[in-house]
């Protein structure tokens, strides 16, 4: 063999190989994709799922009928008890001075008259020599003038002198009734020259004490030094944010709840709803007011409330039976023969986990509640 004829023979060879591929690959038939079946104890046809009694599915789902809404009890929103600001009373110093000694603790139940605290001050060493001026001087004033009478009466002087004796004695009562009106308005009782001590102006429970021994005290600035409160009803005030779509007004029921006494339901009716939002809490305050006879509501506490909501009429499904796909919103009702058909709906905005029907469902239509994306899943899947 030639060298010309070894050159030609790969060549040939190649071609060979060649053409014999393009004929078997225009010989070649794909074999058709396997699809997906029924999962076990289902039968889907569209848009409808047939469940059998015993397929496992059911174990997921859960049904309900359509119905109206109606009142129910809201989603608890925080709450804190606070005391009744009605029965409260503010106690502070009447005069300026330096407190010498407080008698109280934070929440000791005091009386009536009870002293709270002392307080050193020159001031009511001045009120106290004014009223005993005053006291002399009106001694001094009846003296004249019983002597001024007895002379006018035996007419050793003219009946004018008991006349302007008689008018020093009255500007002397009146003196010293004012000097002890100051006195008596200041509602304290002495400790000494010039100490005074600050009471009770009424029975009940210290719930505020912002005095210590050695400070500075005055009646300017208005800030009380005590505070007593009965706390024979206190305050229940719930922190209700803007965004709750809750319509309150006075009289709504409402239930309380108090981690503090577990198990307990307390029953209470609003009694306000503020018009304005609290700007340190940023929440709208919802109060309540409860009879605490046995002193176990204690101011500061925190609880909880859950508001009776009236019903609106509206048809109404828990938002749990919704399935999107983002263009349409369905739900599986559960046709008599028992068949899981998805059906298209109008609803609503949620409203604690429960959304309106505005269109596509009937009161009494069965549905699935729980378990929806399941069955659309399986839909999905069969379908590609």
């Amino acid at each position: 063999m030639s060298k010309g004829s070894k050159r030609l023979l790969p060549i040939a060879v190649a071609g060979a190989l060649g053409i014999a591929a393009v004929t078997a690959a225009a010989g070649f038939e794909r074999k058709p994709s396997a699809t997906v079946g029924d999962a076990p104890g289902m039968k889907m046809q569209g848009e409808a799922i047939t469940l059998a009694p015993d397929a496992l599915q059911w174990k997921a789902l859960k049904l309900g009928k359509v119905s109206r809404s109606a009142s129910r009890l809201a989603e608890p929103v925080p709450a804190r008890v606070r005391l009744d600001e009605t029965t409260a009373s503010h106690v502070s110093a009447p005069l300026e001075g330096r407190v010498s000694r407080v008698l109280v603790e934070l929440g000791q139940r005091v009386t009536k008259g009870q002293a709270l605290f002392a307080v050193k001050s020159q001031a009511i060493a001045e009120l106290r020599v004014e009223r005993d001026k005053a006291k002399v001087d009106l001694d001094v004033a009846k003296a004249a003038h019983e002597r001024t009478a007895a002379m006018v009466e035996a007419k050793a002087l003219p009946a004018k002198e008991e006349l302007t004796a008689r008018q020093e004695l009255r500007q002397a009562e009146l003196a010293h009734r004012m000097a002890g009106a100051k006195l008596s308005s200041l509602q304290v009782s002495s400790s000494g020259d010039n100490e005074f001590t600050v009471t009770a102006p009424i029975g009940g429970v210290v719930v505020e004490k912002n005095v210590a021994p050695s400070a500075m005290v005055a009646p300017e600035g208005g800030s009380s030094q005590i505070v007593i409160a009965d706390l024979s009803s206190v305050w229940v005030v719930a922190d209700l944010f803007a965004s709750e779509p809750l319509a309150l007004k006075p009289g709504t029921a409402a239930q309380i709840f108090l981690p503090s006494r577990p198990g307990v339901t307390l029953d209470a009716t609003v009694e306000m709803v503020s018009a304005v939002v609290d700007p340190e809490r940023h929440a709208i305050p919802v109060r309540m007011r409860l009879p605490n006879p046995d002193g176990l509501l204690r101011p500061n506490d925190f609880a909880e409330v859950r508001f009776l909501v009236e019903g609106d009429g509206l048809l109404e499904i828990p938002a749990s039976a919704l399935v999107s796909d983002g263009a349409r919103t369905s739900v599986f009702v559960q046709e008599p023969s028992g068949v899981l058909r998805k059906r298209e709906i109008v609803a609503g905005s949620s409203r604690k986990g429960r959304v309106p029907v505005l269109s596509g469902l009937q009161e009494g239509d069965v549905i699935v509640e729980e378990g929806g994306l399941l069955l659309d899943n399986q839909l999905s899947i069969t379908g590609s």
